[in-house]
């Protein structure tokens, strides 16, 4: 029998995140609080690492958090909260430059890491695999207005800015979230994202302080299938991502698979399409409810779209629904369609953002705060918000939210100049930028060491000039093709065995990028490849070849004759070193943790 949904209640808000997850671990010690890779931790086993933390870090007003996605990461959240401090999630899979860049940022007393992580920054460093026990600590007591994490964003300056949420924002958008999905102890909640995002915030302490289960996944490190296994064995039944994740996922499931434990798909951070209604009816039970949600980092979210089976109509968009309890949403300047503007008590607040970011914030006449998204949204007749897309230069790529700007600013440290645009590749934003100078040999490698993966160009092109509007402006909508006709493939010249593999290794990456054509020796992510379409390749291939291929292998040898050479030999190919894709440095990383 399912345990009954318990109302997250207002007077919540005014304790602190830590205190609520005590609350829970006093009153469900046995319940499992996180399924990871290496088994079930149960609340009073979670419980005792997150004292180890506390101890370790009491003292420190502001705790970096330099450690992987799993069971590890939620202890050291919930231990640097349980002493009293604030947390900054800072992911190893960021090149160290922007590692640098937000710790300068976020200054961070000390920082929790473990053995494999310990060289991507400098400062004062906590070993998170040698704390002693420490049985005896107790929460310390704070303020529910004081900050209880840094999160980061992109920025157009070209430098990151920290989002500050306090306890009892972070506590609003649980109680939130518990009360519209009706969560019970009974729940798991698949924690997919970075725990460097609200996604996940918003996901695991709606696990944590509610007796239910959190189910972290590391999708960058084994793909597709482990996400499918991990829903399946795990027994999710609230699953949250972003459309894109959810699209790969979804369509490398057999036709007719249903993930029946599913009973609550909610999906944002990117905008919905009918596709992904019809994707959902054919793989999740038919009394799911499917979430299409609405929100920023400022806040997270504040609008959502509840819709089953029966409800779903033909709109090729679909709305992201009405205002959540605790927000206010219009419309400016005019009322039935301009910029969306959130008003609450419980919006964050930016640290060390610029003047323009700042300016984004506001006080009404009537004395309530307001973010401005700078999204654009129609009101609909029935009462729904419709997302009509972006007014500034800032796009959504894989769910992430990135500055054009900032690119650009990093680019102008490396030539003359540059420009930065968004094009439609296979369905889904890809960066290209554009140069001038025909060499664009190593920019991608460079522009790697200072910004995450997702935010490196998948092309940078080289142009002669950079064309004007009128205004001076670049005229963005002049610049040239990117693809101006097929690229040339170079042969080459391999063993029997290794020509006979790399072949099937082409046709995986052709039938993923959609093309008939791909070069043997030039880079996955160099061809326009990704994460997540690497995912992709890595089910095709084990497939094909009847063998398991870890995704770590895929991206320390991200080249055809590479990866053919060290599967037909087991050595390392000539080409196709980590340094030939950015995100293989990232990769390597990653291997190498435990959680």
């Amino acid at each position: 029998m399912h345990a009954e949904h318990r109302e997250f209640r207002a007077e919540w808000l005014e304790e602190s995140i830590a205190a609520r997850f005590w609350a829970v671990v006093a009153e469900h010690p046995d319940r499992v609080a996180v399924l990871g890779e290496e088994g079930p931790l149960t609340y009073a086993e979670l419980a005792r690492e997150v004292q180890a933390v506390a101890s370790a870090v009491h003292g420190a007003s502001r705790v970096g958090l330099l450690v992987g996605h799993g069971p590890r990461m939620v202890a050291a959240i919930l231990g640097v909260l349980t002493a009293g401090a604030t947390y900054v999630p800072l992911d190893p899979a960021y090149p160290p430059a922007r590692l640098a860049s937000m710790s300068e940022l976020a200054r961070p007393e000390l920082v929790v890491t473990v053995p494999e992580h310990k060289d991507l920054l400098t400062g004062e460093l906590v070993d998170l695999t040698s704390m002693p026990p420490a049985p005896g600590f107790r929460p310390v007591t704070v303020d529910p207005g004081s900050p209880a994490y840094i999160l980061f964003t992109s920025g157009s300056t070209g430098r990151p800015k920290g989002v500050v949420q306090t306890h009892r924002g972070a506590l609003f958008q649980i109680r939130t979230h518990t009360n519209n999905l009706r969560i019970r102890p009974t729940d798991r909640i698949s924690v997919v994202s970075s725990f460097s995002y609200d996604m996940a915030v918003t996901d695991g302490f709606s696990a944590l302080l509610n007796g239910a289960a959190v189910v972290p996944v590391d999708l960058r490190l084994h793909g597709l299938g482990q996400l499918r296994e991990a829903l399946v064995d795990g027994q999710v039944t609230i699953y949250h991502s972003t459309p894109t994740v959810y699209r790969y996922l979804l369509d490398s499931l057999s036709e007719g698979e249903v993930l029946s434990d599913v009973r609550v798909v909610i999906l944002g951070g990117e905008e919905v399409v009918r596709h992904d209604l019809d994707r959902f009816q054919r793989h999740f039970p038919a009394s799911s409810v499917f979430v299409n949600g609405y929100g920023a980092t400022e806040i997270s979210f504040v609008v959502q779209n509840h819709l089953t089976a029966a409800e779903m109509g033909d709109d090729a968009v679909v709305p992201i629904g009405r205002p959540l309890d605790g927000v206010e949403i219009e419309l400016r300047p005019d009322p039935a369609e301009g910029e969306i503007v959130i008003r609450s008590p419980y919006l964050a607040g930016y640290l060390g953002a610029a003047e323009r970011d700042q300016a984004r914030f506001g006080v009404d006449p009537d004395g309530m705060r307001f973010y401005r998204t700078g999204d654009l949204g129609r009101w609909s007749a029935d009462g729904r918000l419709a997302y009509l897309g972006r007014l500034d230069r800032q796009v959504k790529i894989r769910g992430h939210r990135v500055e054009l700007g900032e690119i650009e600013a990093v680019l102008a440290t490396l030539v003359p100049r540059a420009a930065v645009v968004t094009r439609e590749v296979r369905g889904e934003p890809h960066i290209v930028a554009y140069v001038l100078g025909q060499d664009t040999s190593g920019l991608r490698e460079r522009l790697a060491e200072v910004l995450p993966d997702f935010m490196v160009p998948a092309e940078i092109v080289g142009v002669d000039t950079l064309p004007l509007t009128p205004t001076g402006k670049i005229d963005t909508a002049a610049l040239p093709d990117p693809h101006p006709g097929p690229a040339p493939v170079r042969a080459v010249n391999l063993p029997a065995p290794e020509a006979e593999l790399a072949t099937e290794i082409a046709a995986a990456w052709g039938a993923v990028f959609d093309v008939r054509e791909v070069d043997w020796e030039r880079s996955f992510f160099d061809q326009g490849g990704h994460s997540l379409l690497m995912a992709k390749v890595q089910q095709r291939l084990e497939g094909v070849l009847r063998r398991r291929i870890p995704l770590t292998t895929l991206y320390a040898h991200p080249t055809v004759a590479s990866l053919a050479h060290h599967l037909t030999t087991g050595e390392p190919g000539e080409t196709g070193a980590p340094s030939d894709a950015p995100a293989a440095r990232a990769a390597l990383r990653r291997q190498r943790r435990r959680s």
